[in-house]
């Protein structure tokens, strides 16, 4: 519109696809969705070049109600007439939630065979390895050597042992890769070498949650110009995946349960507001003196949970989105350190280390490090757990201070300060979990807020 308060906005028309946004004095603006073709009307749209294929956000079929079960039990003590004390245990158990996990995620049974196959013959044409999910395979008949065998990630054949009798066709390794390719004759199959598919994340109702904690509240009313709060919460969360974002194991979803990354072991809060005590003035001496307030918020917590990843593709399931499924190996226990003096590094890395297929490297047991490998792991799940203890806590101080002046009976003035982290702790985020970070891993690179200080003025009549 170029009415009042609208003039000069923008405008949208939807008679219009090449140019689909104008201005409003009518000149065009470009498609900023470059990914989304408008071709001339009549004229058909090439889906190929789509290929493969991500789907994500799909609903599985027979979905079961999600429900949680909350319980607790509290005692509530009055200590005096205007102080009261709580303690109480609360809990609850989250059942068929809803998470995502990757239906097409790529054969490592496969991809191995592939590995074998290759080393056995020699040719480099049949190698698998990390991120070949989409790769394409054709293996003439009699290719494969006598007694080894093929697994073939679909078609009405489960596998296939050499010498084989056909030629067989691979385009994809996952199983809906190429839905309509027969591996053993090649009809169906993508002639490009294309897969129609890579991964298809899917919501179902299959995780759980579970929160156990122990609260104490000591609280005072506000009397005699005081009022104040302490809570205390020992608590452990536990879940199969914390947010929209986490991706379950896609074999075994249940494999992904560890703490919940919001988990918060030990966290105190207590929080005050003050009339300070000053005696009553007029005059001058009560728009100096009197009317001073002051309150604040003290947080003191536990560190939450390092999430422990890797985005090598070792397991050679090639299952990316918001979050990995890959776990790396895990070799000691994790060991935090003190960033400031560590160099940055929140934890010992060589606590972990990649799955990996390079044999030449002395075991784990002997030569612990970056360098360290076990290749017994090649194509499979590390040990580490999706969630570890702890990061560095918290050990924040805001306070306020205000001033009330009278103007009349219905005018004041009111003048605030709030200083926010006053001591100006320095806070640090959770440390980098992903091995294949390289030097990053185990390192923090982010703090919270360092002190801030505003100012504010109002008048109220």
């Amino acid at each position: 519109s170029a009415e009042p308060p609208f003039g000069g906005s923008s405008g949208i028309s939807n008679s219009l696809f090449n140019t689909p946004f104008e201005l409003q004095n009518g000149t065009p603006v470009p498609n900023p969705f470059d990914g989304i073709l408008n071709p001339p009307r009549g004229q058909a749209v090439d889906w190929s070049v789509f290929r493969p294929i991500l789907l994500f956000g799909q609903f599985q079929p027979k979905m079961r109600t999600q429900y949680t079960s909350q319980y607790n039990l509290n005692i509530q003590r009055e200590l005096a007439r205007d102080l009261v004390l709580q303690v109480g245990y609360v809990g609850s158990q989250g059942h068929r939630l809803l998470a995502t996990h990757d239906l097409n995620f790529s054969n490592p049974t496969t991809c191995l065979d592939l590995h074998n196959i290759s080393l056995a013959t020699g040719n480099g044409d049949f190698d698998c390895g990390q991120f070949f999910s989409e790769s394409s395979y054709f293996i003439p008949a009699g290719s494969i050597p006598s007694g080894m065998m093929l697994h073939l990630p679909y078609g009405s054949v489960p596998s296939v042992t050499g010498p084989n009798p056909t030629d067989i066709t691979l385009v994809g390794l996952r199983p809906f890769s190429s839905p309509l390719c027969e591996p053993t004759t090649g009809a169906g199959c993508p002639p490009d070498g294309v897969p129609v598919f890579s991964s298809v994340f899917a919501q179902d109702t299959i995780a759980n949650s579970n929160y156990n904690s122990f609260q104490a509240m000591l609280e005072k009313r506000f009397t005699k110009g005081l009022q104040f709060q302490a809570s205390y919460t020992w608590s452990k969360s536990f879940d199969e995946a914390s947010s929209f974002e986490g991706i379950l194991n896609p074999i075994d979803p249940h494999a992904s349960y560890s703490l919940s990354q919001f988990d918060a072991r030990h966290r105190f809060v207590f929080s005050y507001v003050w009339d300070l005590p000053i005696p009553k003035y007029t005059g001058l001496a009560e728009k100096i003196l009197n009317g001073w307030q002051t309150s604040g918020i003290i947080s003191l917590q536990s560190g939450f949970p390092i999430r422990i990843t890797s985005s090598a593709d070792n397991e050679l399931m090639n299952s990316f989105d918001f979050e990995l499924p890959g776990e790396p190996r895990q070799l000691a226990p994790l060991h935090t350190q003190d960033p400031r003096k560590n160099g940055g590094y929140g934890f010992d890395p060589n606590s972990f280390t990649e799955n990996a297929s390079d044999d030449s490297v002395p075991p784990c047991t002997t030569n612990p490090g970056f360098g360290c490998f076990d290749p017994t792991l090649f194509g499979t799940l590390g040990n580490a757990k999706r969630t570890q203890c702890c990061g560095p806590g918290i050990n924040n101080f805001d306070i306020t201070i205000l001033k009330r002046t009278n103007i009349t009976e219905s005018k004041y003035l009111e003048f605030r300060t709030d200083f926010f982290n006053i001591f100006n702790h320095t806070q640090f985020n959770t440390p980098d979990g992903n091995t294949s970070d390289g030097s990053d891993f185990g390192r923090i690179k982010r703090a919270r807020d360092p002190r801030l200080v505003q100012f504010a003025l109002k008048f109220f009549f």
